[in-house]
């Protein structure tokens, strides 16, 4: 019980210190550069790449911020922590995505604004008996073809068809560590995650299997969620850590590049109890 006291209040430390990381970021690419550490740092991305990174940072941070400041819960509220720790990882996925990829990228998401805002209010809703359909377009494919013709046709509606393991997987090919702190964070939370944002049996029964020893008692229950909350933490963590190392060396801004490594270490070490013993930080 000690030790997992200690490691949550290791993980909670290191998600503090991430998130000012994540503040000065957003700080920079979206209101100018700064001195960090007796260096300057300056947002070098194309302006459509800084404004969708913006956009999906912001939330991932609030929603960290919603984690950490939840993170002393114990009991069934916890599972009311797995869908936010999914926005959470899949923001950051994307940031890192935006950061490292090609501006073409950044600019079809934006775009993409304008269109998923018209579908919303234009779609149809259920199948079979129980249906109905929002707006009164007359002809929704013709004015998808007319007003938005990068996303006509099978297959083109959305601003990306890639999974969220291959973003992963092409954020590595510029940033390795971003992609190896990216890829834990999606192993550690994604799935089961998922599993309870649907309301499935698993979801519910793997939650509620944190009482390993099948005690019934509440305070034995409590106590086992505290180490879903070390899962949850560990994962958010992993995720603040695979943006922050993609912005840092994507702008080649090493006192970033050194911090944040730091900040892995701490993790890593606080997630698995060894010291990291892997490749340099970039």
């Amino acid at each position: 019980m000690q030790n997992r006291t200690q490691t949550l209040n290791e993980l909670r430390t290191v998600v503090e210190a991430q998130l000012k990381l994540v503040n000065l970021s957003l700080y920079v690419l979206s209101q100018g550069p700064v001195l960090y550490k007796g260096e300057r740092f300056a947002c070098a991305l194309k302006d459509e790449q800084m404004r969708a990174t913006v956009a999906v940072v912001v939330g991932a941070g609030q929603s960290l911020g919603t984690i950490l400041k939840n993170s002393s819960e114990t009991g069934i509220g916890v599972r009311d922590l797995y869908p936010i720790a999914r926005a959470v990882v899949e923001g950051f996925i994307n940031a890192a995505f935006f950061v490292t990829q090609p501006v073409e990228v950044a600019q079809r998401a934006l775009k993409h604004c304008a269109y998923a805002a018209w579908k919303h209010r234009h779609r149809v809703v259920g199948t079979g008996e129980f249906l109905f359909t929002l707006g009164d377009d007359p002809d929704p494919k013709a004015t998808i073809q007319q007003r938005f013709p990068e996303f006509a046709g099978r297959g083109q509606d959305s601003w990306s068809n890639l999974s969220a393991p291959a973003k992963i997987e092409r954020i590595g090919q510029v940033v390795r560590a971003s992609g190896g702190a990216l890829l834990g964070a999606y192993g550690g939370i994604y799935a089961v995650s998922s599993e309870i944002i649907h309301g499935s049996v698993y979801g519910m029964s793997y939650f509620m299997s944190a009482s390993r020893r099948g005690n019934s008692e509440v305070e034995e229950f409590r106590s086992s969620t505290e180490a879903q909350m070390v899962d949850i933490l560990s994962a958010v963590s992993h995720a603040a850590s695979g943006y922050i190392s993609a912005v840092a060396n994507i702008h080649k801004f090493g006192p970033l590049v050194l911090d944040e490594h730091e900040l892995f270490k701490r993790l890593f070490k606080a997630a698995t109890g060894d010291d990291w013993v892997g490749g340099d930080p970039s």
